[in-house]
């Protein structure tokens, strides 16, 4: 029983020191990219070392990780949006899709509802082309946006959202993160 005991001791603490890795990994890429959007003058979010083993801890599976974007454009103009996705999964995840879009969609939990709050005025896009992003085990990558803000639009802050999702081909596919950008049209 005490072999037993230990071979479980030594797999959790096994367990732990890679989950720390991987924080630890995931960490120092948000600070790289952190550093990136302040040269470049953008507004960047990311979370927390506290958040992101929370968001570890909810599900193992491909997640956004940081955001930069221009804070403001005019209308006619555009606005830049990077977002950043890690895979914690032991596998490459295959499919992957990011779509964007305006609306009020961060405050509501539902994801259809959500994706159903979307200002027409702005443009819909969706990356990468098809088959999808795959990302192997560990890895941080990222999608590059270019979301055209519409001529004769009003002056104030708007709601961007990103939605992080695996196609399935044949079937409903997977919905794994989102995130939120506000932007201002000036």
């Amino acid at each position: 029983m005490a072999n037993g005991k230990r071979d479980f001791d030594e797999e959790l603490a096994q367990s732990e020191r890679e989950e720390e890795e991987q924080v630890s990994s995931v960490l120092d890429e948000i600070e790289k990219q952190r550093k990136r959007a302040k040269r470049e003058g953008l507004n960047f979010t990311a979370p927390s070392k506290r958040q992101l083993r929370a968001k570890l801890g909810r599900h193992n599976s491909p997640m956004i990780v940081f955001q930069s974007w221009t804070g403001s454009a005019a209308p006619g103009g555009a606005i830049n949006y990077t977002v950043g996705i890690n895979n914690p999964d032991p596998v490459t995840v295959i499919g992957l899709f990011v779509h964007v879009f305006v609306g009020a969609a961060n405050a509501i939990r539902n994801v259809g509802d959500a994706l159903a709050t979307v200002d027409p005025r702005f443009p819909r896009l969706t990356l990468p082309d098809f088959f999808g992003l795959s990302i192997a085990p560990s890895v941080t990558t990222s999608l590059n946006f270019q979301l055209s803000v519409p001529g004769g639009i009003e002056a104030t802050n708007y709601i961007g959202n990103s939605f992080l999702f695996r196609a399935d081909w044949h079937d409903v596919g997977t919905h794994f993160d989102r995130g939120v950008f506000i932007f201002k049209v000036t």
